[in-house]
């Protein structure tokens, strides 16, 4: 009798075979950032937790078979000093359009300013800490799911997937009400269009960075509050509205930055993968 010809096995598609990689990867470096929001550490271990992110970052995600910092989209490009700066400002400038306008429709009292020496701490602190927090969560949740799924999920996919986990990763440190969940997902989406529209995470960061600054300049890091010495006053429903307003605002406004911003001309994180 005549031999049956073996069935030939079909080979795993080459991204099956990097997906267990993918999911390790961003679990390890997930739980890694989050690692200072369950174990209280002093300030200066903090910053180096966050700092010694970078290399890690770079391992796990040549391991994985994404590419170092680079092609997570840290590469410099023409004009990524100038995306980094105008998303900074623009997002430091709506954040202080939010506070003012809270104080003006008196959520909070002034009644002074820190001293200049506390002033010249804070904002140190702030300029530092908030770029790490900011371009570390921009590395994990946009540049590594990027890099790794373009090519394989369409550009308004991996989107809406990056902006969910980044309400949900916010779970780990903080109870999310509606109104958060509603803000974070501005945030997330203002974020994942900037990388969408640059090719790079340098605009992401800027506006994260901005608004984290801001953020931190008006309420500090500790009980002793931010730049301005204030007195809050009974809270109101549409306190929370005028947050969203202005988020949703900047976001539309979002659209007008992007005519100044330069598009990285250097394999990024939207490349496709093989």
């Amino acid at each position: 009798m005549r031999a049956t010809p073996s069935v030939e096995v079909s080979q795993v598609h080459p991204f099956a075979r990097r997906l267990p990689w993918l999911v390790a990867g961003f679990v390890l470096l997930d739980v890694y950032l989050n690692l200072p929001n369950v174990v209280q550490v002093p300030p200066v271990a903090w910053l180096g937790l966050y700092a010694a992110f970078f290399p890690l970052a770079h391992g796990v995600g040549r391991l994985s078979g994404a590419g170092g910092l680079g092609e997570l989209g840290l590469a410099p490009h023409r004009g990524w000093g100038r995306n980094l700066l105008l998303g900074f400002v623009f997002c430091a400038a709506f954040w202080a359009l939010k506070y003012a306008l809270l104080w003006a429709l008196g959520a909070f009292r002034v009644e002074g300013v820190r001293p200049a020496g506390d002033l010249a701490v804070l904002g140190a602190q702030a300029l530092l800490a908030m770029f790490l927090s900011s371009a570390t969560d921009d590395v994990l949740l946009r540049g590594y799911l990027f890099r790794h799924l373009s090519g394989h999920l369409s550009a308004g996919v991996l989107v809406a997937l990056t902006t969910s986990l980044y309400v949900v990763n916010h779970a780990w440190s903080m109870h999310l009400t509606p109104g958060d969940a509603v803000f974070l997902g501005l945030l997330g989406l203002m974020f994942s269009l900037a990388l969408v529209r640059t090719g790079s995470l340098w605009l992401s960061i800027g506006l994260h960075w901005g608004g984290n600054v801001a953020y931190r300049l008006h309420d500090g890091f500790d009980a002793q509050g931010g730049v301005l010495r204030r007195v809050e006053l009974a809270r109101a429903p549409w306190h929370e509205g005028v947050g969203l307003a202005v988020t949703a605002l900047a976001l539309a406004a979002l659209f007008l930055l992007f005519r100044f911003t330069v598009r990285s001309e250097r394999e990024g994180p939207l490349s496709p993968r093989g």
